[in-house]
């Protein structure tokens, strides 16, 4: 008998029509669709996803990769919050008695679908997106009623879990400075497989820098503006992908040479990568950021810090440069020398590119996950 597996996600339904995949397509969890088609080779496990349909309607189901996927009838997430995530707990509970999977394993505690995790009696996987303790630490999260509810109850949702799976080394370390008996595992949610198609070609006669991101200080764009000011005869664009706030934030700094491209749709987002010199996150704290992954399958030289995931596959002075110490004059370094000659940006981008597209495949991400259901199934794991 096949090993029945419950993935509670959000997953991106429009994907499942192929109107929608991947980054720019209007959803969240741009990993999962790559990950469910991959499952299709593991044929001895019946997965089932199940997600809600916060707008209140759902009832939805369809079959495709070999597995079920089902949209449940759900509430707000804010009327949720509020009534202390019960509404979810007892619609997950009952669809799980009825369907009587073997391991239930759930996405994001962001998106409040690990509180099922706790009345569930066999074997259980919550996979981490982001640590919201940690980023409420570094300043990261909205001061808002929500989130405070969301970051209160992170800890209890990683206890209740049997394994905690996390992208990088740095998200289990921050996972382990909230609960620090949790049980973790690296798994890498890897890139969608059409990144892998594109051709890295950037034009000697038009350097530019793209950063991916928002406006928040998370994500260090703050730094990125200020590092301008130390390049006052740079030579080179920055590109910005993103909300508006970013169009507001660089005319109220009189920046020049810098264009805001607003939210990018993906076809868009795949042409900026392809001609881009570099690619630049000076995150203040990421468990491992989708732009800096999409970016090194391609090829692109990433510019970023150590504060995050990507540190473990980008290597100062061969695929990138890592900012150390993090700061404006240390970041405008960087730049300025990834951005030095169209030869030093092709170097540092042939630098571990196949080793960087191995490591980020999402047939690994399959594998990775297939082997711990597996060992769960046979009594391993966590005693």
């Amino acid at each position: 008998m096949p090993l029945r597996i419950a993935i509670i996600a959000d997953f991106p339904w429009a994907s499942l029509d192929g109107s929608a995949t991947g980054r720019g397509g209007g959803q969240g969890c741009t990993w999962l669709p790559q990950l469910a088609e991959n499952f299709e080779r593991h044929p001895d496990l019946e997965i089932h996803w199940i997600s809600l349909d916060r707008r209140g309607a759902g009832g939805e189901s369809v079959r495709k990769y070999g597995q079920h996927f089902v949209r449940l009838k759900g509430t707000s997430v804010s009327v949720d919050l509020a009534l202390g995530c019960l509404p979810t707990r007892r619609t997950m509970r009952k669809y799980l008695r009825a369907l009587k999977p073997d391991i239930v394993h759930a996405w994001g505690t962001e998106s409040i679908y690990p509180v099922a995790l706790r009345d569930f009696k066999g074997p259980t996987i919550l996979s981490m997106q982001g640590v919201l303790t940690e980023y409420k630490r570094i300043g990261g999260l909205p001061d808002d009623w929500r989130w405070r509810r969301m970051i209160a109850g992170e800890a209890a949702m990683i206890r209740s879990a049997t394994i905690v799976t996390c992208e990088s080394g740095w998200g289990m370390a921050k996972v382990k400075e909230v609960v620090p008996t949790a049980h973790c595992r690296m798994v890498e949610y890897g890139v969608h497989p059409r990144f892998f198609d594109v051709p890295w070609q950037p034009d000697a006669a038009k350097p530019y820098v793209l950063y991916v991101g928002g406006t928040g200080t998370r994500k260090g764009f703050d730094l990125l503006l200020d590092a301008l000011a130390h390049i006052p005869d740079r030579k080179w664009e920055l590109r910005l992908a993103g909300d508006d706030a970013m169009r507001a934030e660089v005319e109220r700094r009189g920046l020049k040479d810098v264009e805001c491209l607003g939210l990018l749709a993906w076809d868009e987002m795949e042409k900026q990568l392809r001609g881009a010199w570099a690619s630049v996150l000076p995150t203040r704290g990421d468990t491992s950021p989708n732009s800096v992954k999409e970016a090194r399958v391609i090829g692109v030289p990433v510019i970023t810090s150590r504060h995050g995931g990507q540190a473990g596959y980008i290597r100062d002075g061969e695929n990138g440069r890592l900012v150390d110490p993090l700061t404006d004059e240390s970041l405008a370094e960087a730049l300025t020398d990834v951005m030095s000659s169209h030869d030093r940006a092709i170097a540092l981008g042939h630098g571990r590119h196949q080793e960087d597209r191995d490591y980020l495949s999402a047939e690994r991400t399959a594998k990775g996950f297939a082997d711990i259901y597996r060992e769960l199934a046979k009594g391993g794991g966590p005693r």
